[in-house]
């Protein structure tokens, strides 16, 4: 579990992205919200199936990711405890299947020594393993015109790379009506609060002026689609000159800034919490889910 943390002098990073911030962007910086607080941690994710029953009981579960022995079996005998709300189609619970995320993260102790707790589960698909023939999601989104955003150049020359999470809400029509950065990590990269933050705020100013240019491919399935219908979650990476992007089951090394809700999500209790270790780079989450775990499960040590 050992991170390869760029050793970057916390002047040199606080100096390199205050010149990524010129121009209309440094022009608004007295208007800016306070820069959010960094957390260094390792994540990984851990993909699987799972089936319950109509209680919300679990049937099964079978992890899709190579794990160390030690990791995998505590994990498999956490989960097996957890219950789900029950899904419901026509207003009667049912037998459902779906995939489940399961985000790890791990915290230096010392002396070689790890805690792994679970730091999040998603539901990645929001209806299509239901069983028995459920009707399709309100919505259905696939990406159609994404055009990247500029790399700011103080971080690209430093080498310091990172990941955006973007809320997106979206017309019927496929257009992007708000982009709200909800969580940024900084990857492989370590210095002080501050400048690691300006960092984050370099990142996520750049991918939000790029996004309101996207398109998506929507499909409407209901007369009356909600915001949180509407609303997907899309990661946006700057990988850095000889970094490698990471699947499930690699640990990576995050400066994690602190997740917000998007606006119009604010009292929608019902949408999936996704953050920005809990995605692949060109996922498209939906925030609309069949699936709620019942069982308070963040934090759990394994």
């Amino acid at each position: 579990m050992q991170g390869n943390s760029s050793k970057l002098a916390a002047f040199a990073l606080a100096a390199l992205t205050g010149a990524a911030l010129t121009g209309a962007a440094q022009a608004q910086a007295p208007q800016a919200a306070p820069k959010p607080a960094v957390d260094s941690i390792m994540t990984t994710r851990v993909d699987s199936e799972i089936a319950i029953d109509p209680s919300g009981a679990l049937i099964d579960y079978r992890s899709e990711t190579p794990l160390p022995d030690d990791v995998r079996t505590s994990l498999e005998r956490q989960v097996r405890t957890w219950r789900f709300e029950p899904v419901l189609v026509e207003g009667k619970p049912v037998k459902a299947k779906t995939r489940m995320r399961i985000t790890l993260a791990s915290r230096q102790l010392g002396d070689e020594r790890y805690a792994v707790t679970v730091d999040n589960v998603t539901f990645p698909s929001n209806g299509s393993g239901v069983l028995p023939d459920a009707p399709p999601s309100a919505v259905t989104v696939s990406s159609r015109k994404i055009v990247a955003p500029a790399y700011p150049q103080g971080l690209a020359r430093a080498g310091v790379g990172g990941v955006v999470l973007l809320y997106l809400r979206l017309s019927p029509d496929g257009r992007v009506l708000d982009a709200a950065p909800v969580q940024t990590s900084l990857l492989n990269v370590y210095g002080n609060d501050r400048s690691l933050a300006q960092g984050v705020s370099a990142l996520e100013q750049a991918t939000a002026r790029a996004a309101r240019s996207w398109q998506f491919n929507v499909q409407v399935h209901t007369d009356h689609p909600s915001a949180r219908d509407l609303t997907v979650s899309m990661p946006v990476e700057f990988q850095a000159p000889g970094a490698h992007e990471t699947r499930p089951g690699q640990w990576r090394t995050e400066v994690r800034g602190a997740r917000r809700e998007a606006a119009w999500l604010r009292d929608d209790a019902g949408a999936q919490r996704i953050g920005v270790s809990d995605v692949d780079s060109g996922d498209v989450v939906p925030l609309a889910s069949a699936f709620k775990l019942a069982s308070e499960v963040q934090g759990l040590a394994l």
